[in-house]
């Protein structure tokens, strides 16, 4: 449901109402939608990107968190395409579970973005097609016009789009740097972007990420240096891990491998997949016989072998992690190896990344990661005087940044207004509010949708929600106590003691007074019952209550109470 904020809307005939369904306030889940109306009424409707989010501490045994569509569920007939910005995860890994609750719309995106989106919807099934678009294309879609600019990020082929409407120039700046010496060969389309300003925007959307960092982002070509270093001091195996989707530096990696005559492996799903498109492609290039597999590692010294391994956030099913916990059926660690991290933690994965480094040391390797060793990660995101020149190019009448927590949209807002714009040109809206463009009026919000967060567990998606999140937290931290109660099937009555079984809770062979306790409360509450029992529901929760509150008086602590009838 929209909950109005400004009900009055101007005098404009057409206006363009823009707003996030995930990227805003928090660094991931990015998807933003463009609505062109007429008096009021949606015609056109442009998508642009679709990604996943990840689980905080609270969200337990949650995989993956997804933009809530909910509200295009009603507009479907209005939708005409959704455009893809790059290739990471948290601007396309939501695809596979978005697009089965949308209509088929065409789907756009450079030639590596597009393959490694066609590569998830194939695994999951989805049978959608992913357009391939070049930055001399212009494409149509309803009322939206767009063209797109190449930019330099930590993935090749990344792209800003400039769309044009009939109220004017929308400029999509998500994830950028400005990097003039990038892997590929292809530095950002400074004369595209600075056409787009002199011709005129209207609204810059810009990467907010590296808001607090003076200066310019570093070079990826840094990386290379730093590698090479650690390389020639590793008398073992060398194993290297970053983002499966960070093809440059996979690149570069790859380069100082073939300088030391070292074989080349790609280890774990994500990293195989990932790699295979790209070479298809020509993104990464090496010599065939360079290249070995699984089988084909035990024939070779440790000092011989270059890995390239799956797993930088510590994911507990990926390659790296099976490796470090000696699980890996063709890799073992030992003295002398060197592993190198060359990417950092995501907000919320510290704890699994620091935990994987103690396990490798553990093992025996040498562990470099960035907190101790500099040169071994450089942001894909643009610093102060990045986006200082990014707004100099665009030459934006408002500015909305994206992309970043609130902190970087406030900092993006102070580094705005050091150049001189005014705080009502800055746009700093939550998500799923609704701001109104028009050619006339100043931006305005026009309603809030309510979104939800939508967590993907295994195959579930959507069915986990706030009770269940709850009753997780109560489990892990409190433990869980399971009464059982046989009863007469015919009759109702209850026809012996109940059973307790405790898990994280207490240990029932110490704990056989308290046990005994909880017994005589359970068929304390069951007594005013003995001729039979109609309504379990609500003796479950009588028992629930009644346990509850004595638990927490012996223990002072508040275990999940779990009450299963069982008829006999």
């Amino acid at each position: 449901m929209a909950q109005k904020i400004f009900l009055k809307h101007g005098n404009d005939k057409e206006t363009v109402r823009l707003f996030p369904l995930g990227g805003i306030g928090n660094v991931t889940k990015n998807m933003y939608v463009y609505e062109y109306c007429i008096d009021g009424q949606i015609v056109d409707i442009l998508i642009v990107d679709c990604g996943i989010g990840f689980p905080d501490e609270a969200m337990y045994g949650v995989d993956l968190v997804i933009p809530d569509v909910t509200y295009l569920l009603n507009k479907k007939e209005k939708i005409r395409g959704l455009i893809l910005t790059h290739g990471h995860d948290d601007h396309i890994g939501a695809l596979p579970y978005v697009l089965p609750r949308l209509p088929h719309f065409p789907i756009y995106g450079t030639k590596l973005t597009a393959a490694f989106a066609q590569l998830k919807l194939k695994e999951f099934g989805v049978n959608s097609q992913i357009r391939e678009i070049t930055t001399s294309d212009t494409i149509s879609l309803g009322k939206f016009s767009i063209k797109s600019a190449h930019v330099t990020h930590s993935i090749p082929d990344a792209a800003n789009f400039i769309i044009k409407t009939p109220i004017g120039v929308f400029y999509h700046g998500s994830d950028f740097k400005f990097d003039l010496t990038p892997i590929d060969g292809f530095p950002s389309e400074l004369g595209k972007i600075a056409a787009a300003g002199e011709a005129g925007v209207l609204c810059t959307l810009s990467d907010s990420l590296g808001s607090e960092r003076s200066g310019y982002t570093l070079s990826e070509r840094v990386i290379e240096n730093t590698l090479e270093e650690e390389l020639r001091n590793c008398g073992g195996k060398f194993l290297f891990t970053t983002q499966s989707s960070n093809i440059s530096r996979i690149q570069q990696a790859i380069n100082v491998g073939l300088r030391h005559h070292r074989k080349i492996a790609f280890l774990g799903r994500s990293m195989e997949q990932n790699t295979e498109v790209a070479r298809k492609l020509k993104y990464l290039n090496f010599p065939d016989e360079m290249l070995i597999h699984d089988k084909q590692l035990l024939r070779y010294q440790d000092n011989q072998l270059f890995l390239i391994v799956a797993g930088s956030q510590g994911q507990a099913d990926s390659g790296l992690f099976r490796i470090a916990r000696g699980e890996h059926k063709y890799v073992k660690i030992r003295e002398g190896d060197v592993v190198v991290l060359s990417a950092d933690p995501i907000p919320g994965n510290e704890n699994a990344v620091h935990a994987l480094v103690d396990t490798l040391t553990q093992a025996g390797a040498r562990v470099s990661y960035s907190e101790v060793l500099e040169g071994l990660h450089v942001s894909g995101h643009g610093s102060q005087q990045d986006l200082r020149l990014m707004l100099s190019l665009t030459k934006p009448k408002y500015i909305l940044p994206i992309g970043g927590t609130y902190r970087h949209m406030i900092a993006y807002k102070k580094l705005a207004m050091s150049m001189g714009y005014s705080k009502d040109q800055i746009l700093i809206p939550e998500e799923g509010q609704i701001m109104e463009f028009s050619q006339t009026s100043h931006p305005r919000l026009v309603e809030r949708i309510e979104t939800d967060q939508i967590m993907v567990d295994g195959l579930g998606v959507g069915d986990v929600g706030e009770i269940v999140l709850r009753d997780r937290k109560t489990l892990a931290k409190e433990g869980i106590m399971v009464i059982v109660v046989p009863v007469e099937e015919s009759t109702g009555r209850i026809t012996s003691t109940p059973d307790i079984i405790s898990r994280g809770f207490v240990y029932m062979k110490e704990s056989g007074k308290l046990v005994d306790q909880v017994k005589r409360v359970v068929v304390q509450s069951l007594k005013p019952h003995k001729a039979g029992i109609s309504d379990w529901h609500f003796i479950r929760r009588t028992i629930e209550e009644q346990v509850g509150k004595f638990l927490f008086k012996e223990t002072g602590r508040r275990p999940l109470v779990v009450p299963v009838v069982v008829e006999v």
